[in-house]
């Protein structure tokens, strides 16, 4: 019995599949034996040729048939292994599969010390320099109103090994260090960026060693604004009296030179059209003692008995004294009798230590 490899085009006798491709080989059935030549035919009678029979023109359809589909099968099969080669040679990149560039977390954990933290999302961004970063998407529930979160303390991304999948880079912050949290429109989800980023998928846990907050508005300073209040511009300017700044303690030995206390000045206190408006002045502790780091928080919030109207808190940046170090409360409310200024400035770190995992 012989065989015949459509995609080589040779014969393999014996054979099943050839041994130098793997193609299915078509089997060719040995010829016939020649038979006698018959008599010449009368030299009258024109000379005809011999009329193929039947079963040779059977057997060579079926030769044509069985070579076209092997040669399609082998090209098929040829087709995918090179494909299998390729993907198996070819080396890893940095762009993202379908299904890599975000992944949904819901990694949840707490309250500790009244806090809830849960790891929502993270997000692989390629540069067209290829190189990555990740985005983390993190929900901070459970701080007081108007603490506002700056930082993330000892943030660390772990993958399956235990080894470090991405390092947050930390800036100083007051006399604090950490990983920036960016607010979004939710005020209670935060951002943080982390480089570079591998694959998603390996990512298995995310500790946070604490928050570092803005410091307890704890200064204080009473407000007498009896009297009109004017239902629309020009709004009514209230004398602060004797008593028109307070002094904020600050940590000492980390963000003035001095260290210690900063004293905010109240620079006007305006009532009327359904709003009061304080102006706070904290140049004079700058004049002579800059900031260390660059940096401090400064946050203030305007209440009426025991309800808080409105608050703020702004980065005092070096620079300018003249235009980068004051802040104004702007807080709609009806006429009162009395309002109280709170003031805090600087961070404090609110331990943690929670690690967010699937």
């Amino acid at each position: 019995m012989r065989a015949w490899c459509p995609r080589c085009d040779a014969v393999r006798p014996g054979e099943t599949t050839c041994p130098v491709c793997g193609t299915p080989l078509a089997t060719l059935q040995a010829s016939p034996p020649a038979r006698e030549a018959d008599a010449p035919p009368p030299a009258d009678e024109p000379v005809q040729p011999p009329a193929p029979s039947r079963l040779r023109v059977a057997l060579l359809v079926t030769v044509l048939v069985l070579g076209g589909l092997a040669f399609v099968a082998g090209r098929s099969g040829a087709r995918t292994g090179a494909a299998a080669t390729t993907a198996t040679t070819t080396p890893a990149t940095t762009t993202p599969e379908p299904g890599d560039d975000l992944r949904q977390l819901g990694w949840r954990a707490g309250p500790t010390r009244g806090v809830t933290l849960t790891a929502v999302s993270i997000r692989r961004i390629v540069t067209p320099e290829r190189e990555t970063s990740a985005e983390l998407t993190l929900r901070v529930e459970g701080l007081r109103p108007g603490q506002r979160l700056f930082a993330f303390r000892e943030l660390r991304l772990l993958d399956l090994g235990g080894g470090v999948f991405s390092a947050p880079e930390e800036e100083p912050i007051g006399d604090q260090a950490g990983t920036p949290a960016r607010p979004t429109d939710d005020q209670a989800t935060y951002t943080v960026v982390t480089a570079p980023a591998p694959r998603l998928q390996s990512l298995a846990k995310v500790e946070v060693g604490g928050l570092i907050v803005v410091r307890p508005r704890t200064a204080t300073v009473e407000l007498d604004v009896r009297g009109p209040w004017p239902a629309r511009p020009p709004l009514r300017a209230v004398d602060p009296g004797s008593r028109d700044d307070v002094t904020v303690t600050v940590p000492k030995g980390s963000v003035l030179a001095q260290g210690g206390r900063l004293p905010v000045r109240l620079a006007a206190v305006l009532v009327g059209g359904g709003r009061a408006v304080v102006a706070l002045d904290a140049r004079e502790a700058f004049q002579d003692s800059p900031i260390v780091g660059g940096t401090l928080p400064l946050g203030a919030e305007l209440r009426a008995g025991d309800r808080v109207l409105c608050s703020r808190t702004v980065v005092l940046r070096s620079g300018d004294i003249r235009t980068m170090f004051g802040m104004v409360l702007a807080c709609p409310t009806r006429p009162v009798p009395r309002l109280t200024v709170a003031v805090g400035a600087g961070v404090q770190a609110l331990p943690l230590d929670v690690t967010l995992e699937r």
